[in-house]
């Protein structure tokens, strides 16, 4: 059994203005993110009458700082520390996204992500982060977004709000059906330079879904099969050499790991034997040296994934599946919060 380290308690995801006769307990939570040194965690929960409504919150030295939200502030599907932790970004429905300064001036951003698509209501929405400063010596590094909507990927320099990378306009000049689109997956290398994400089939009976590689502002890429049918999240090595996914074809959870380098002409996923398909749900993996892990939540658990091997590195009891996980960004700690149980971290072998 892991020795959990308490980082927030139920009563810090409650919400401080419920309404006469109700309960401030949240209907679940929707994302969590946590920096390396687990100094901050950020925290969406669904307001319990209006669940179609986030909060969202910073847990830091004990203290609960509550982040400014519109009135129709939709759900948080995703949210991203920057490497240093300085800042976080929320990607929300109804196509927003919302990003906070934590140090010094706390300026907010409300941005609207770039382009127009199908329902708004689509979940898989992602935003990225990178980890340390890229060759091109961006002072405040840069974060991309994507989601299932707009069907588009941006990245964005994190101090000046500048766009220096967007799908829709990269290859807008290209044949309708030759052009990129993304699942609404994103990933970003450690040093921001270069961009993933996930491309669909392009018809539903030639089985081509890839993952699309490019350097940040450039229109060229390259492509890789994934054998993946549904990707729910990717995540480059730390070396940038790797590029892991995990998602979900007919009844089964799936995890491969694309070799850039040398990357096979038809992989074989491996499958994760999880007690349900993981479909259309967020899912963040981390590398942890030379092993992808990913944190899924099922019905009274939480199972941290190996990718590469389809083998559990730690299972733990959650109080039910109103849960959100995660893990640190070198992924050696699980973090989960629960309406019930409040935050908690878990060390990983």
């Amino acid at each position: 059994m892991s020795v959990r380290r308490r980082l927030g308690a139920p009563e810090d995801l409650e919400t401080p203005r419920p309404l006469p006769g109700r309960s401030p307990v949240p209907q679940r939570i929707t994302a969590i993110a946590v920096t390396t040194d687990l100094s901050r965690t950020a925290v969406a929960t669904a307001a319990p009458w209006f669940p179609g409504h986030s909060e969202a919150l910073v847990l830091a030295d004990g203290a609960v700082a509550r982040l400014a939200m519109p009135d129709d502030r939709g759900t948080v599907h995703d949210l991203c520390f920057d490497g240093d932790g300085s800042a976080l970004t929320a990607m929300v429905s109804r196509n927003s996204i919302r990003r906070w300064a934590l140090d010094g001036s706390g300026e907010e951003w409300q941005l609207g992500m770039i382009g127009s698509g199908g329902s708004s209501d689509l979940p898989l929405a992602q935003v990225a982060a990178s980890s340390s400063l890229g060759n091109a010596g961006r002072a405040a590094g840069v974060f991309a977004t994507a989601n299932a909507f707009t069907q588009n990927v941006v990245v964005r320099d994190a101090r000046s709000r500048q766009v220096l990378h967007d799908i829709q306009q990269i290859f807008r000049d290209l044949p309708h059906d030759d052009r990129m689109v993304s699942e609404g997956t994103v990933a970003l290398d450690a040093g921001g330079s270069r961009v993933a994400f996930c491309r669909p089939r392009r018809t539903f009976w030639k089985e081509d879904e890839a993952i699309v590689v490019q350097e940040v502002g450039s229109s060229s890429y390259a492509e890789h099969r994934t054998g993946i049918r549904w990707a729910n999240g990717l995540a480059f090595s730390p070396d940038g050499a790797a590029v892991a996914i995990v998602g979900a074809q007919e009844d089964q959870t799936l995890a491969t790991i694309i070799d850039l380098d040398d990357p096979a002409g038809d992989p074989e996923p491996v499958v994760l034997p999880t007690e349900e398909r993981v479909d259309r749900v967020n899912l963040r993996p981390v590398w942890c040296g030379t092993e992808p892990r990913v944190p899924i939540v099922e019905r009274d658990h939480v199972t941290v994934w190996n990718l590469a091997t389809a083998s559990p590195v730690l299972s733990v009891n959650v109080p039910g599946p109103r849960t959100a996980t995660t893990l640190s960004p070198d992924g050696r700690t699980l973090v989960i919060a629960s309406p019930d149980d409040g935050v908690h971290a878990h060390p990983l072998p």
